[in-house]
């Protein structure tokens, strides 16, 4: 049985907001690598959330398996991971492509079904409930493992909103919470999750101080690990709500 709510479902603040989920989905993620079962987390994003604010990073790297080794996907080139529209902000982790079979087979890359599907919903749950019902109708190649992950957040009614979502071949997660005090949420690698949890004020500053820290950790990474998995351009959004 799959959970869903209708199209254009609108999220109310009068606690009684179900929870969207079909199993209990791990934290843990995997990304579009892999080689002979083996997957990688990749990536780091997140958002911070302040008062009047809410601040979107994510680097852009893209890696995939040649000759049986991790390295950095040149022909994919910069991958856009935060995204923003007038209503909300969200950025994605995990699986950034997927493969489809039958009359419109091909590759899928993420960045691009988000600008192509972002523009058409109000709230983040709906995008993510949109991207399961894609999954459900094309037949697709992912693996049951394969998860793609979002953060996303927004303001409504003076409320700050943090919606934690995940999307694999069979299964939809939505889980909502209220942001009290200052919050970030992140997620990817689980070297960068480790090293922002020992010291997560590093992202709790403001739009360029968090660039600089996530580059830092980037620089201190390309020397300490045999392949690192984050890189590029280090992406930063902004997004407040319309007066």
């Amino acid at each position: 049985m799959h959970n869903s709510f209708s199209e254009g479902y609108k999220p109310h603040l009068n606690g009684d907001y179900p929870i969207y989920t079909q199993t209990s989905l791990s934290d843990k993620i995997t990304e579009n690598a892999k080689e002979k079962g083996r997957r990688e987390h990749m990536s780091f994003v997140g958002l911070t959330f302040f008062k009047d604010r809410i601040i979107g990073y994510g680097d852009t790297k893209g890696s995939c398996f040649i000759d049986g080794k991790l390295q950095e996907d040149k022909e994919r080139g910069k991958i856009p991971k935060v995204f923003t529209t007038k209503d909300f902000i969200i950025c994605t982790y995990g699986v950034n492509s997927f493969k489809v079979v039958g009359d419109k087979t091909g590759e899928i890359f993420i960045e691009n079904w988000l600008e192509d599907n972002i523009g058409k919903v109000n709230y983040p749950e709906d995008l993510v409930k949109r991207l399961h019902e894609h999954l459900l109708k094309e037949e697709n190649l992912l693996a049951l493992n394969e998860q793609i992950h979002f953060f996303a957040g927004y303001i409504e009614m003076g409320q700050r909103v943090l919606v934690r979502a995940s999307v694999n071949k069979m299964e939809l997660s939505i889980k909502r919470e209220y942001v009290i005090i200052p919050l970030s949420a992140y997620g990817g690698n689980d070297v960068y999750v480790q090293y922002f949890n020992k010291d997560t004020i590093q992202l709790m500053s403001d739009e360029e101080d968090i660039k600089k820290n996530i580059e830092r950790a980037v620089k201190k990474f390309d020397k300490e690990l045999p392949y690192n998995p984050v890189g590029g351009d280090i992406i930063v959004k902004t997004w407040s709500p319309q007066k």
